[in-house]
């Protein structure tokens, strides 16, 4: 009997002391499925990776869950018909304590892993190009099935649980209905008594489509709402609309009469309008609008159709051809403040027949507050990732664009600025 009653104390002191040790050092997690997972969605210049996957633990002084060398993340990515588009392992960069979002506590009942990403790493990525969709040139989301195992520990998570999208969360969406239905991401200022800008943001041909997830996360727009390029405006509304297939829609290489118009310039232009009157404080004075590639193309396509509506245009990578740009197009457009950005060895929009040749045209007709930033490769700052010469958006989004035609520093009042800080300043 008494053989009994001690082994009763020592039960009930090991489970008081296990108690104490969750209440107040491990903290247990209830009402979770043990074996799922979360992921990460953040933004790069490339477009959108997974970036971290959190996993929630049962912590415990023989369980260590924070060696990354611990961990094997293996990935099958399948697309709309179930067919396998790749799979293969992730290299884990680090493991740590978390909350449930994937944000470092050290009480944390979760632990997140840091995964490797580059622009040559597609088994990271969320979409694919669908290649039923225009030939490939439009996305479509791939179904990412993980399965994440700790050697140490032996657990395993293979459940997806949520995705979160921290660098798109400031955006909010809706649909524009007109003639042509344009879904769209805004970013807006509150009401502070102050006019603000508005900066226009056209997106590339993949980018395309019904679901505005492949706009703010096909490449780095979200870089418009960081601090300090918003600083940099005073507070500017973003508005980031979405063509349901491409904004060179309607034109073809064989139809040379259609002189390069499309299908969706006067819904977006309706668009533009239409948020402009349902904000009052933007600055009608201080409307900038820019894009690359096919979105380049529709900001020189805005800027010839509407040349008094806009302060300032930033074409990149510009896909309008020049001969499509009449005399009467150049002589109306020559007074708009334009920046244009190209890299010489585009292999995508031939910088001749496109940025160069209209540079020229507009220079030539007296334009004088237009600049031209000429990219001789293509480096991705932060990762290093080498990309073709089409990707000229790789500086422009991040506001390292400085230097004009002739390779000298572009100034506004004799000081030497970005292409921000140029636009910032531009006014009608």
């Amino acid at each position: 009997m008494k053989r009994i009653l001690k082994i009763a104390l020592v039960l009930m002191m090991a489970l008081s002391l296990v108690a104490c040790n969750a209440s107040n050092d491990e903290p247990v997690n209830t009402d979770v499925n043990m074996k799922s997972y979360s992921l990460v969605q953040n933004v790069y210049g490339w477009g959108s990776s997974y970036s971290k996957i959190i996993v929630p633990v049962s912590f415990g002084a023989d369980k260590d869950y924070v060696n990354p060398a611990d961990y094997v993340v293996s990935v099958e990515r399948l697309d709309k018909n179930g067919n396998s588009i790749g799979s293969g392992n992730r290299y884990v960069e680090a493991a740590y304590r978390s909350n449930a979002e994937g944000k470092n506590d050290d009480k944390g009942a979760y632990v997140t892993l840091d995964l490797a990403v580059s622009a040559n790493l597609p088994i990271a990525q969320p979409y694919y190009n669908d290649p039923d969709a225009l030939g490939g040139t439009l996305k479509a989301w791939a179904t990412c099935n993980y399965t994440v195992t700790n050697k140490a520990t032996g657990d395993s998570w293979n459940e997806l649980d949520t995705v979160y999208h921290p660098d798109e969360a400031k955006f909010e969406t809706a649909v524009f209905e007109a003639e042509k239905n344009i879904p769209y991401a805004y970013y807006e200022i509150a009401d502070d008594g102050n006019k603000h800008p508005l900066v226009i943001w056209l997106h590339g041909a993949g980018s395309g489509g019904t679901d505005i997830g492949f706009v703010t996360g096909g490449m780095h727009v979200t870089k418009f709402v960081d601090e300090g390029i918003q600083e940099i405006f005073g507070g500017a509304h973003i508005l980031l609309p979405q063509a349901e297939t491409v904004w060179m829609d309607g034109v073809t290489s064989e139809e040379f009469d259609t002189m390069g118009h499309n299908f969706y310039t006067e819904s977006l232009m309706a668009l533009i309008e239409d948020y402009v009157k349902n904000h009052e404080n933007v600055d009608p004075n201080r409307i900038y609008v820019g894009g690359c590639s096919n979105g380049g193309y529709m900001t020189v396509e805005l800027a010839r159709m509407y040349p008094d509506y806009f302060a300032a245009i930033f074409p990149i990578c510009e896909a309008m051809m020049d001969f499509w740009v009449t005399d009467d197009d150049i002589n109306a457009m020559k007074d708009i403040p334009t920046w244009f950005v190209h890299c010489v060895n585009d292999p995508v929009v031939d910088i001749n027949m496109t940025a160069d040749a209209t540079y020229k045209r507009l220079v030539e007709a007296g334009a004088e507050n237009i600049h031209f930033t000429r990219l001789e490769t293509i480096n991705d700052p932060d990762y290093g990732n080498a990309y073709g010469g089409h990707f000229s958006w790789i500086y422009s989004l991040r506001n390292l664009c400085s230097t004009d035609y002739n390779g000298e520093a572009v100034a506004v009042d004799g000081n030497p600025v970005s292409l921000y800080q140029w636009l910032a300043a531009q006014s009608k």
